[in-house]
């Protein structure tokens, strides 16, 4: 190769990566509008440009799981959780010392466990709490990790008897999981970073479900009075409605 192709190469591939930059800077100022279709177009745009760009794989992974959250149709959000899972699996080989990949690679494969049952539902699960944990100890300032945690360990706590049996069966020893592990979680997750509402709400739910009722109204309606900050906090303001129906006849 002379030196005037490589030099036209070089050129090439630096305005490739100054492009796919200026499409994930689009879309972040898109997401702060709350404008989740112009982010989701902007990320794609710029992973499509540079496939091994760990930050346009990992956002574009964050939007499918927002998209997913957000949509009423069950075969459009596993198809949108697909499309995460994949992306945060090729983001977490970009840069498996980072915990972003891993981050959304716990929460995309947190929401597919939702559409599987039996033995695959248990796999899953394993690989939510591995892939979570692996983000904390790569930075333990990772809230979503945290908050990723407690539901997990709310949900391992409420699993029932058939269920938790067979993954013993298959397993051994299934990680322990409590619903004062997951208040614990949550509320790590709250404290650092106070302004998510999703925290606010999975905290106040997991005190529901540990009939810590007066505690569970006052962290709902705290993130009810909270400013929107995030493109799916409608949806979690909706859940904190609905798991305070259930919360108001036990209060005194």
């Amino acid at each position: 190769m002379s030196r005037s192709v490589w030099l036209v190469v070089c050129l090439l591939g630096i305005v490739r990566v100054v492009q796919a930059q200026q499409e994930v800077a689009t879309g972040d100022a898109a997401m702060a509008k709350f404008d989740l279709d112009s982010a989701l177009q902007a990320y794609r745009a710029a992973h499509a440009r540079l496939p091994d760009d760990y930050e346009a794989a990992w956002k574009l992974a964050r939007a499918l799981i927002d998209k997913g959250v957000l949509s009423k149709d069950g075969v459009e959000q596993r198809r949108f959780c697909t499309e995460a899972e994949q992306l945060a699996r090729a983001a977490v080989k970009l840069n498996y010392g980072d915990s972003k990949g891993h981050t959304y690679l716990a929460v995309a494969v947190g929401k597919l466990a939702l559409y599987e049952g039996g033995k695959r539902k248990v796999e899953l699960a394993i690989e939510v709490k591995r892939e979570a944990d692996r983000a904390v100890r790569r930075n333990n300032k990772e809230d979503l990790a945290y908050h990723v945690l407690g539901v997990w360990n709310r949900e391992m706590a409420e699993l029932n008897w058939f269920l938790r049996k067979f993954a013993e069966m298959l397993y051994g020893n299934f990680p322990s999981a409590t619903l004062d592990d997951a208040i614990q979680d949550l509320e790590h997750a709250v404290t650092l970073a106070p302004s998510v509402v999703p925290h606010r709400v999975e905290l106040g739910n997991t005190l529901a479900s540990a009939h810590r009722w007066q505690e569970a109204n006052d962290n709902l309606e705290k993130a009810l009075a909270m400013p929107r900050a995030w493109v799916t906090d409608e949806y979690y303001w909706d859940v904190a409605r609905e798991t305070l129906k259930r919360v108001k006849p036990h209060l005194t």
